[in-house]
């Protein structure tokens, strides 16, 4: 049994983030809020019916473009590999500039014992003429400078594509192995109780000190003294804080269905025992074509069941059906981890979500039109109170590239948060615009 890590600087406070990917993009028809502004202003569009219990967890924000300006053969890797780094691949060439959960993560420092971790269910992205590299990862490494402002510069140069965990039974072990829980336990007891001994050595000089000092100085010796009580009723509500226990050692899992289950639990329980605080995930690669015919709906059609394809509908109603089935499934998926998230506890016994920000998204905007522009963000979590939730946040969309808001201008707000401050950020990020509150 592992017990949180305590909010103490210079880990606080808290602030996770998690970057979910979906494979194939929307079904824009139904997956357009309606109204906007906050609370019962704006509607939860018919594809997140089932986050109606978490509407107020919820942000929606819309008319973002990435990338449209650059359009060409090879969409998916395009908006793949622009995803976390707003920046257009280069062709068959590692060069790209940092993505945003890996300028987050090191902003993190060495709180939590894990950098960042990148998860996923298969690693079967064709190149799309980019690379394998574009298709199968959203998480860089590259370059980044100190400006003389203290702001932060991520240029375009080569970078490394982190890759992805799929298999359930190493990720386990790599967050697991060798966990004793009774030991764990223990440990963390001794540790309090070595702190605390520490303490309970000076404390009893305080009445000696207290007859040989002047007022002045028998002043600042009080003051020292009550700061060494506080510090003994933080190390007293570490001991009261809530325990998060690892799930289960994977030994059955055989369909993709129950590695997705798997894959949201292991990435809440990280969370929980803060093991790591940043996280990315891809429910499939960009242009998966992950036979999804185990969906009841999509069994009962019949036919070609495969994600990629049917998302090419072009209209056709039965294929229209069937990706809006499958669209309408995954958001169900994604739901189930968010509703997760809000029901564990986390160290200020507030749900885990609180202190979380999970930012959801696909490589393109309309499955069958491949576009990049309105291309929509769901956020869940409220960040600690950075981000102001139940809001739909809607930013006109323009012919006119000099007036567009893009995933870059979205990023610089997002960074911000975190404790980075950038200028500018990808291709297109020139200002912070306001979608957090």
């Amino acid at each position: 049994m592992h017990t949180p890590n305590a909010a103490a600087a210079p880990c606080a406070p808290v602030k996770r983030f998690l970057a979910y990917m979906f494979p194939n993009g929307h079904h824009m028809p139904e997956h357009k809020p309606e109204g906007e502004g906050a609370g019962n202003q704006w509607k939860l569009p018919r594809m997140l019916a089932s986050m109606e219990d978490l509407k107020s967890e919820l942000v929606f924000v819309s008319g973002l473009e990435n990338q449209h300006r650059r359009r060409e053969f090879g969409d998916h890797a395009i908006g793949c590999g622009a995803l976390l780094t707003a920046r257009k691949p280069t062709k068959n060439r590692q060069f790209t500039n940092m993505s945003v959960d890996q300028i987050i993560a090191d902003a993190q420092g060495d709180c939590g014992r894990i950098h960042s971790l990148q998860l996923g269910t298969h690693n079967s992205g064709p190149s799309d003429q980019f690379g394998t590299y574009y298709t199968r990862n959203i998480s860089w490494r590259g370059p980044s400078e100190k400006n003389e402002d203290g702001s932060m510069s991520f240029p375009a140069g080569p970078a490394t594509p982190l890759g992805k965990e799929i298999d359930p039974k190493r990720a386990f072990d790599r967050l697991f192995a060798g966990n004793d829980a009774e030991a764990s336990a223990a440990q963390a007891a001794m540790r309090r109780a070595l702190k605390k001994s520490v303490l309970d050595a000076v404390v009893p000089h305080g009445g000696w000190l207290q007859t040989r000092l002047n007022a002045a100085d028998r002043a600042k010796v009080d003051e020292l003294f009550t700061g060494i009580r506080e510090i003994e009723r933080d190390l007293e509500s570490v001991d009261a804080g809530p325990t998060c226990t690892p799930p289960p050692e994977p030994t059955d899992i055989e369909s993709f269905t129950q590695q997705l289950d798997y894959m949201h639990k292991i990435m809440a329980v990280a969370f929980q025992c803060d093991i790591t605080r940043v996280i990315t995930f891809m429910m499939g690669d960009a242009l998966s074509n992950r036979n999804l015919s185990f969906i009841p709906a999509v069994k009962e059609m019949g036919g070609d069941a495969g994600d990629h394809s049917v998302s090419h509908h072009s209209g056709q109603d039965s294929l229209e059906r069937k990706f809006r089935a499958m669209t309408l499934w995954k958001m169900e998926q994604i739901a189930g981890f968010l509703r997760h998230l809000s029901k564990l506890t986390d160290f200020d016994d507030q749900p885990l979500l609180n202190n979380t920000l999970v930012w959801i998204s696909s490589e393109i905007a309309d499955g069958n039109r491949h576009n990049h522009d309105d291309k929509p963000i769901l956020l869940a979590g409220r960040l600690g109170g950075l981000v102001t939730t139940d809001r739909h946040v809607r930013f006109p969309t323009s012919r006119d590239y000099s007036k567009v808001k893009t995933y870059g201008d979205f990023f610089i707000t997002l960074l911000s948060l975190y404790g980075v401050r950038v200028n500018e950020f990808g291709d297109d990020g020139k200002e912070a615009i306001v979608w957090q509150s």
